[in-house]
């Protein structure tokens, strides 16, 4: 199990478990005894932490997604310049670092932070491709939002697509970061992006370090970019 460092590296690590939590409390992570275990640990982390005003995470998804779609209809070609201004729109809404963190799991305390820092710069690469493919299939489509609280912070809004053969469910999974709301992950159809990653992750893992991973991800990403300009 991961379980942080202890009491000194309180506020560093709880993050990492609150956002395993919320994930948990949903029906992709853990089982029931290890919420009422994490519940207690982030508990002294959070008690009497005060609530942050924000902009309305619901809001966020949609205001973000809408102007995500504008970029797409107003530039139908696949250029560099479509993707830079869908870049600067995705990255004040996603969080790319939590994202990261949470793909790779426990072993990311581990990892020398500028190797963390490159990590995230690559694989928010390879997460804005896969997300991009994903809103373009549905740009021509109406959209209608709703959200649900997780916990303190943490909030589910849901994308709902009106497709030809039905709807289809997008979730956003928000947290509350530095007074902004950001998500930490996406699922489609029931499918997590985080926990897809994960389970690609740890089968490298476990058979290589994580200079092994960091070298398939460039190498993921420098395919990727010479197909898509990004």
């Amino acid at each position: 199990m991961w379980i942080g460092h202890g009491v000194a590296g309180c506020s560093e690590t709880a993050e990492g478990w609150k956002m395993f939590v919320a994930r948990s409390r949903i029906g992709l992570a853990g089982g029931r005894f290890i919420l009422k275990t994490l519940v207690l640990v982030v508990g002294f982390c959070l008690w009497g932490s005060p609530a942050m005003s924000a902009e309305n995470p619901e809001a966020v998804v949609k205001n973000g997604t809408h102007q995500v779609l504008q970029i797409l209809r107003a530039y139908p070609q696949d250029t560099s310049a479509r993707r830079e201004k869908i870049r600067d729109v995705v990255e004040g809404y996603f969080d790319f670092e939590a994202i990261g963190r949470l793909a790779v799991g426990p072993r990311w305390d581990r990892v020398p932070p500028e190797k963390q820092q490159e990590f995230t710069q690559e694989f928010s690469k390879l997460l804005f491709n896969t997300y991009v493919g994903d809103i373009e299939r549905y740009a021509q489509r109406p959209i209608t939002y709703s959200q649900r609280p997780i916990s303190q912070g943490y909030v589910v809004v849901e994308a709902l697509v009106r497709g030809e053969n039905g709807e289809i469910p997008l979730e956003y999974h928000l947290h509350l970061t530095n007074g902004n709301w950001k998500a930490y992950d996406v699922s489609v159809s029931g499918t997590s992006l985080v926990m897809n990653y994960r389970y690609q992750f740890d089968s490298i893992l476990a058979n290589g370090s994580f200079d092994r991973l960091l070298m398939a991800l460039r190498q993921k990403v420098a395919q990727i970019c010479a197909n898509h300009r990004c």
